[in-house]
């Protein structure tokens, strides 16, 4: 073995351990993913997502998470610049977090891909973890008992899903925007009593 030898181990080490923290931060942990075995988006954790994009049509969404826990803030990105409402966007993730496949062809066909119209997508949903990144593709195509085609980054298999995932891809930003009084006490009970009492008074 010569000298140098340790030195290009070392060095390869070095390549191996930048590229796991530049492109896999974010991921989740084998742990992680054999908990949600039987879910739909098993690579998903909603704790390290930091910004959901939706692509229908001609929408275009962009949502991005700042801090943790108490200090967790979303703001709509595009198509404009506003504070969101955190209780859709929970309601949102919920729903993609805990979504199970109706049933997975583990290898369609090239006409298959064709006809379930995977090759030519009408909506698609991102979910970016740091650096990874978790893309749902929504197929033009339709199964006869409802639902929709869908193809998960781009792995081979297409998975049937339910009436109620395919709706997920067309939330529109109007959704999820946080309205001027969101959050606001409701006060018109105490002012409508207060006009009561103020007429009943002599």
């Amino acid at each position: 073995m010569s000298a140098r030898t340790p030195i290009i181990l070392l060095v390869v080490a070095a390549i191996l351990l930048a590229y796991v923290l530049l492109f896999e931060r974010g991921r989740p942990g084998r742990t992680e993913i054999d908990s949600r075995s039987g879910l739909l988006l098993e690579a998903l954790v909603r704790e390290r997502i930091t910004r959901v994009r939706i692509a229908s049509g001609e929408e275009r969404i962009a949502l991005l998470r700042q801090g943790e826990g108490f200090d967790e803030t979303w703001t709509l990105e595009e198509p404009k610049q506003a504070p969101a409402n955190l209780e859709a966007i929970e309601n949102y993730l919920r729903n993609w977090e805990f979504a199970i496949p109706v049933r997975t062809l583990q290898s369609p066909s090239a006409e298959d891909v064709r006809n379930f119209g995977i090759d030519t997508p009408k909506a698609e949903v991102t979910f970016e973890m740091g650096r990874a990144k978790v893309r749902v593709s929504l197929g033009s195509g339709s199964p006869v008992d409802g639902g929709g085609y869908i193809r998960i980054d781009d792995r081979r298999e297409i998975t049937v899903v339910n009436d109620d995932v395919v709706a997920l891809f067309a939330r529109t930003a109007d959704a999820f925007e946080l309205k001027g009084d969101a959050g606001a006490p409701d006060l018109s009970e105490l002012i409508d009593a207060q006009e009561d009492a103020a007429v009943a008074a002599p």
